[in-house]
């Protein structure tokens, strides 16, 4: 395996973003299905709503282990989320219009006092 030269490590890391940016999608529409707030949903798994907001934004380098947790509370598998993404990926006339996160304000966010 010879080494990855540097246009092919920057083709790697934009393919990978846009990999996290699918799958956050994915999981904000699942969440908003499912009638729960990011605190809800990733309180069942250990997510704190810190990193529910990262990962629904696409900004999170996550580890396998969340991956897996994140498919698990979405109830699909593994193999049927990474074929989703890798479709959308090399399909992108396929892909959901991209909608904005929803507010976070709510019960649990505190408001500034001005």
């Amino acid at each position: 395996m010879s080494k990855a030269t540097p246009d092919e490590l920057a083709q790697l890391r934009a393919e990978a973003e846009l990999y996290e940016k699918l799958l956050g999608q994915m999981v904000n529409q699942e969440r908003n299905e499912q009638g729960l707030s990011q605190e809800e949903f990733g309180g069942q798994f250990g997510l704190s709503r810190t990193e529910m907001h990262f990962l629904e934004a696409g900004e999170t380098d996550m580890k396998l282990s969340t991956f897996i947790v994140i498919c698990h509370a979405m109830q699909r598998g593994i193999g049927e989320v990474a074929a989703h993404l890798e479709h959308q990926v090399e399909h992108p006339e396929h892909r959901e219009p991209e909608r904005p996160l929803k507010s976070q304000r709510g019960k649990n966010t505190r408001r500034s006092p001005h």
